[in-house]
């Protein structure tokens, strides 16, 4: 079979979000916060303030907590005390990191965005699924068949298809190529609503986050400037360890 390559205009995805509906100041409110599985402590009295366009981003070794925190505060999990609220008029869009294994196999790449597209008409699903490189037939191809990075961009698809002003990012860069991960971290950019993520890329993270959040095994700490701020906080703690940005245990309440 000859190779046919394409272009590299041909090959790039693209894509804006849309203009975020416009939510209150204060977009989530989180006061001590806890949550457990059985005899294992996940996080405790974890309390936490985000306002309208902030985008944080969430760090910590291995098992911290992370990803049952995105869930709990996007609603997807039950926490076991505390607060969390969020302000007027927010919208939330959640992206997990095993979220494009829970796509329904048997549904074709069409039929799985027409589900959560609302009005869109037929060839505005086209459209969009064209920005994330489904073309053509390729629109038919059942969800079952495509590969780890084709799901991830099916996922972010369902994201721009639905109304939102507060995203919740639990990896999203994972399984997308690089060019893939430079165009999401642009839209992210020049986003008007607010984000938290989770990441292990930390040239995504320096990029985009203006606030970082440590949760280390039930301990946490807030960081009121960028990602390189908080690199330089934790300097003296000594090299980056676990996964490259993930370095310290922190001791205490929250602090800013």
């Amino acid at each position: 079979m000859e190779m046919i390559e394409l272009a590299d205009s041909e090959q790039q995805m693209f894509f804006n979000f849309p203009p975020a509906a416009a939510s209150g100041r204060d977009v989530l409110d989180v006061k001590q916060l806890s949550k457990s599985y059985g005899e294992q402590l996940v996080f405790s009295d974890l309390n936490l303030e985000l306002q309208r366009g902030e985008k944080m981003a969430v760090v910590g070794v291995n098992g911290a907590g992370k990803s049952t925190l995105m869930r709990v505060l996007a609603g997807l999990e039950k926490k076991d005390r505390g607060k969390v609220r969020l302000g007027h008029n927010v919208k939330i869009s959640y992206f997990g990191q095993h979220q494009a294994q829970e796509l329904a196999p048997g549904l074709t790449v069409m039929e799985t965005l027409s589900a959560v597209a609302g009005d869109m008409t037929t060839t505005q699903i086209r459209n969009l699924l064209g920005a994330f490189l489904f073309r053509g037939e390729e629109v038919d191809k059942k969800v079952q068949v495509l590969s780890g990075g084709e799901k991830s961009r099916v996922v972010l698809a369902m994201l721009l298809a639905q109304p939102f002003n507060f995203l919740i990012l639990d990896e999203p860069t994972n399984h997308l190529d690089i060019q893939s991960r430079e165009i999401l971290l642009e839209a992210l950019q020049k986003y008007s609503g607010t984000v938290i993520l989770v990441s292990h890329d930390r040239h995504f993270l320096r990029s985009l986050a203006n606030r970082v959040f440590e949760i280390d095994h039930g301990e946490m700490r807030i960081y009121e400037g960028n990602y390189a701020y908080y690199l330089s906080k934790n300097a003296d703690r000594g090299e980056e360890r676990g996964q490259g940005f993930e370095e310290s245990r922190v001791q205490g309440k929250n602090t800013k």
